[in-house]
């Protein structure tokens, strides 16, 4: 661990919130482990630091909001620390360092050198903007070093960007255009992490399965590349958008089943061709209900999550009702549901909007049955074998908890150690959050 010395530094603990997604997740913790690799000491986000980061999140007006609250609340907890804004809203808003008291802002690019940007600002006490036009990106910004502190799942971030323009979203101006690690490293880093104790390496991206590397790998590629390491570990795929998900992987992942986690998240956002259309997505619901049937169809125990827009623009009564007997067809065990919010700078931003009570009961009939459809897969799930892998378990608490691979939360109690384990255990009952069971003696 490198020593402060020099006798400019004026910061020795360090807090950070993240906001958002998973690949700001992954973000996070690469410049954690720089700090602390640093000699930085992190301390939770409500106590006193010398430096706050907030990574930011800006899909919605809310995020953005959300965002904004925590930067003041790091100023209001210690107006004397250095505030450094990072992520999709210091991206897109250029002048929000004349708006808040923001020492050191900048975008979705070097996230990797927050530690120097610190000993520069820390140095000359001249406030520092590093924001670039994400769109002329062509390169992926790689990682200086991959060390988590979950004990038990990773993230690997193998692509970022997106080059698809839904008309909701904002997403390829904060993040740019798709560009992606190359097959090579992201295998280095899964042995390493594997080597170090990893049990799960969850896969993630703005755009997932748009991986492709400089070398022409392509998402499939990849996976079979993965499924021939051997060693003892299995793989969750993040957020994947319908239409990149072919035959060949939908076979590499159910005949792989102790190695690939069987749970999809595929974003479907409307089940109404129309509503489709006019956020741009590029399938139809015949075309996605079509990949939900073929994965059915090779292991008929994957579940399926999503992410479902209620109260888009134009989206008419009928339009909704025809969504909810979709969803009704799909039988997802969980769903993102978000009230369509306006993004200033996205195409539908022009659309009419919806009124809030109207989004408010859609939103609520789409609450109600992802509730139903929840409950009812749980409770066929009692008296089957499930594979979980253990958590660490909380002071006091006598239940250890983890995830199947379905991503089914499961509990047990046990007077053994099973923290970073995978055991088989026999569902006993459905619980309010997941499932309890026991576990069964290989």
């Amino acid at each position: 661990m490198k020593a402060l010395t020099n006798k400019n530094i004026k910061f020795n603990t360090f807090a950070i919130h993240t906001l958002g997604c998973k690949v700001n997740l992954y973000e996070s913790n690469i410049i954690r482990n720089d700090l602390l690799l640093n000699g930085l000491i992190e301390v939770p986000f409500d106590a006193l630091a010398d430096v706050y980061i907030i990574n930011t999140c800006s899909v919605t007006n809310k995020a953005d909001s959300k965002s904004k609250f925590f930067i003041r609340k790091a100023f209001r907890t210690n107006n004397e620390a250095i505030i450094v804004v990072a992520g999709c809203m210091a991206q897109i808003e250029k002048d929000l360092m004349q708006k808040l008291k923001i020492d050191i802002q900048i975008g979705n690019k070097f996230k990797n050198s927050i530690y120097e940007l610190l000993l520069n600002y820390s140095k000359n006490h001249e406030k520092i903007v590093k924001i670039e036009n994400l769109l002329n990106e062509k390169l992926f910004e790689k990682s200086k070093n991959i060390s988590f502190k979950e004990n038990t799942r990773a993230f690997i971030k193998i692509q970022d960007g997106c080059n698809f323009m839904c008309s909701y979203c904002i997403i390829p101006f904060s993040r740019g255009k798709q560009r992606s690690n190359d097959l090579e490293t992201i295998l280095n880093e899964i042995n390493q992490l594997v080597d170090e104790g990893f049990k799960e390496i969850v896969l993630t991206g703005v755009n997932t399965a748009g991986f492709l590397d400089i070398n022409k790998n392509n998402f499939y590629d990849l996976l079979y590349a993965i499924s021939l390491i051997k060693k003892d570990f299995r793989v969750r795929i993040s957020s994947v958008e319908p239409f990149q998900i072919s035959d060949k992987i939908v076979n590499l992942v159910a005949s792989n089943p102790t190695r690939f986690c069987q749970a999809w998240h595929i974003c479907l956002q409307s089940g109404s061709n129309q509503v489709l259309k006019k956020m741009n997505r590029l399938y139809s619901k015949e075309q996605f209900l079509e990949l939900i049937n073929k994965i059915k169809k090779v292991n008929k125990n994957t579940l399926f999550t999503t992410d479902y827009i209620v109260g888009f623009p134009y989206e008419s009564e009928q339009d909704h009702l025809e969504s909810i007997e979709f969803l009704k067809q799909v039988n997802f065990f969980d769903m993102h549901i978000f009230p369509y919010s306006k993004r200033i700078g996205t195409k539908s931003a022009s659309y009419k909007n919806i009124q809030d009570k109207i989004k408010k009961q859609r939103f609520k009939e789409v609450e109600q049955l992802n509730l139903v459809n929840k409950f009812k897969i749980l409770k066929s799930k009692i008296n089957q074998t499930l594979e979980v892998l253990f958590e660490k378990k909380e002071p006091n608490d006598k239940y250890f908890s983890g995830y199947s691979s379905e991503y089914i939360r499961v509990y047990v109690e046990s007077d053994k150690k099973l923290e970073n384990k995978i055991y088989k255990v026999k569902v006993t009952k459905v619980l309010l959050e997941g499932l309890m069971g026991e576990i069964i003696e290989n």
